[in-house]
Formats: structure tokens, sequence, C-alpha cells
């Protein structure tokens, strides 16, 4: 019964009722109250259709800039009125598509003169990371009964926002490594020619005795030490297992965690200036850079069973001493992930395995990090 009772349907009846009423009757009253709910019926019906006419949306061209997932994104719109009379309570809708994921903004501007514009500094908040594409923007109005919802569909712009994960506060638990780097500005402790000339110094008490220079130690009275070096630098190489598409644009997933951790341990690379190499599909060469890192976990799309394709693609590029660091959804299974990461614990360096766990997976047991402390695996699980 009560979803026959709309607004349309219930003054359709009062005005048919009063027509009535002044016909059998006579009543010059109950003509009036006729007139009365007839015009406010025509206004209903008439005002949202006339309110959108004349409308012209207007985008000013500015480029998108890279925001942060929470952070409000300014859309520079002008909503401009070339008809004669006013329009009231005129709501703009914004749909913005990422991976399988439709996002609907809205705002509404309760009055835009004629002749005048109105420029709308509307501020989009995306929960998610990834590569959100303007899809369409509708006008729509009901003022003022709701007997009419009129929409107009506007020419939409051609306009991507790129929103970057927010790193997730993360702190290396393990001392650095020095792998070998021509370039580096650090040395190695291993043996072997060296492009770097013999260096000279004293002899400390109680360190080993290394190679002595005995005539450097017969001029100076004391042993002298004659070594070479190595130039070696810090390295990390990150390698993360994107989400699959069901975890694709979900926020409180454990696959966007895990982008988010992986954010956290670029930055905490960068702060330390050691050298990054990240690791992700559908990538198929290291990035070495920390922007474009950022920018291909923020356009990472989905992948099932990414981890074995990225941990393929990192061994011909891991050096020994080179510090290593997997990120992983903690809701994985166990056999899958232990047989994917015997390739890294085979070259015997360094491996600390990041475990994500989003909000939504908070009361799920977790399985996966017992299994690889078991299996002797250094572990650290981010909680959201």
């Amino acid at each position: 019964m009560e979803r026959w009772l709309s607004k349309s349907r219930v003054l359709l009846g009062l005005c048919a009722l009063m027509l009535i009423a002044a016909f059998n009757r006579r009543d010059p009253m109950a003509y009036g109250v006729f007139l009365f709910l007839a015009v406010i019926c025509t206004l209903g019906y008439l005002l949202p259709w006339l309110s959108l006419r004349g409308m012209q949306l207007r985008w000013l061209g500015q480029e998108a800039p890279q925001v942060t997932e929470g952070q409000a994104y300014p859309l520079h719109l002008v909503l401009e009125r070339r008809a004669r009379w006013p329009a009231f309570l005129v709501e703009i809708e914004a749909e913005w598509v990422w991976a399988s994921q439709r996002l609907v903004m809205r705002h509404t501007v309760a009055l835009v003169r004629r002749g005048r514009s109105v420029a709308l500094e509307q501020l989009c908040t995306f929960p998610c990371r990834g590569v959100y594409r303007l899809q369409s923007v509708r006008l729509a109005s009901g003022f003022p009964l709701g007997l009419l919802r009129a929409q107009l569909q506007m020419p939409t712009p051609e306009l991507a926002v790129q929103v970057l994960p927010q790193p997730s506060p993360f702190v290396w638990p393990l001392p650095w490594t020095v792998t070998a780097d021509p370039q580096g500005e650090r040395s190695t402790r291993h043996l072997g020619p060296s492009m770097e000339l013999g260096l000279l110094r004293a002899y400390q008490d109680g360190e080993p005795l290394g190679r002595v220079s005995w005539r450097a130690s017969a001029r100076a009275g004391q042993l002298v030490i004659q070594h070479f070096q190595q130039t070696g630098s810090l390295r990390l190489h990150v390698l993360v297992a994107v989400p699959d598409a069901q975890a694709c644009g979900q926020p409180d997933s454990d696959g966007e965690q895990t982008m988010r951790l992986a954010a956290g341990i670029v930055a905490a690379a960068q702060v330390h200036h050691v050298q990054l190499r990240l690791h992700l599909p559908p990538h198929a060469e290291a990035l070495t850079d920390p922007a474009a890192a950022l920018l291909a976990l923020a356009a990472a799309p989905a992948v099932p069973d990414s981890l074995p394709v990225v941990v393929h693609q990192a061994l011909p590029l891991l050096q020994a001493g080179a510090s290593v660091a997997v990120v992983l959804p903690a809701s994985l299974p166990p056999l899958p992930v232990l047989q994917a990461l015997q390739g890294l614990r085979a070259r015997g360096g360094p491996v600390l395995v990041c475990l994500a766990q989003g909000a939504a997976g908070a009361a799920t047991p977790q399985v996966l990090a017992p299994a690889l402390a078991q299996a002797g695996y250094l572990t650290h699980t981010e909680v959201a």
C-alpha cells in the first residue's frame, strides 16, 4: 500500500477530488483549492525541466594533479546559466571508474542566477589508489516537490586522476648490507681485484691483521695496513604481489593494504638513501626511481597469482649482499607462497616477508604468518 502512495499520485488524487467537489457543489472555495493544487503540480513537473534548460558545464582544462588516497582533489568546473530564468537546487553527479569500481560523487548548487556562472570547487575524495577516469557528468534537479527528477547528460572531458597509495609507516628491521656497485660510494668486504688505489692506515689494536705494508711500517715505526676497496651500495629489491580482480579497488582489502605497505617501504628506502629496485607486474623491468615506483603502484592493474611471476623476474637481477623485501597479502594460502619463495632462499641473502592485512580481514585467523615463521622466514605484519 505504501508504494502506491507517492507524492505525485496523492496530489493528482487531491486535484481530482477538488475538481469533482467544485462541479458537484459549485463552491468557489473548492474550485480555488483545485486551481491552487493544479498550479503546484504543474510547477512540480515543469520547474525541474526548466531549471536544467539553458545550463552549461565547462571544465577549466587544468591538468589533473597527482593526489594521495584520502586527500581532497578540487574538480575545477564552472556552471553557466544562459536562460532568462534562474535555476534552483541543481545537483551535479560525477561518475568515476577504476578497475571494476564505480564511484559517484554528488554536489548540489542551491541557486544559479540568469546570465551568471558559478565556479564549483568540488572536492573529490578517493578512498583507494588507482587511475580514476571521469566516465560521465550529469545534472539533475527535482525542485520544488520532487514530483519529477529531470536529468541532463553533459559532455564529458577527458580527465584522469592518478591517486597514489597512502604509504604505511615502515622501519626496516634488518641491518643494511652492501652489494657490489662500480659507481657506489661504499666499500664492500669482498676480496678480489679493485679499481681503487691501495690505502694505508695504522693498525688498530684488537682488529684482525690484514695485509701489512712492511716498507710503510718501517718508515712509520708501527704496523701499517695496506688494503684495497671495492665500491658498493646499499640496495633493496622490493617484490610486490599485486591484488587480484576481487580485491583491486577495495579500500579495506588485504591486496590494497599491500600496495600501501609497498609505498611505505619505498619511502623508507628513500629516507635511508638506499638504491631501490621495485619489481611489480606487469612491468618487465625493475623500477629505480621512487616517484616512478609510486606511480606504478597507483596504476598497477589486477593480476592473478602474481607472486611466482614477480619472483621469476627478480631472481636474475639479485646480487650478493642485496636486501630483499617481499610484500604480499596476508590472506594468501601458505603452500603456493612457500613454493614461490624457495628461489629466494637458495640465493642466500637477507629476505624479509612483509604481510599486509586490511581492515576487512582483521577478524580472519591468519595462517600464512605462522607457516612462514615455521619455515624460517623473517616476517613483518602490517595491520590497517
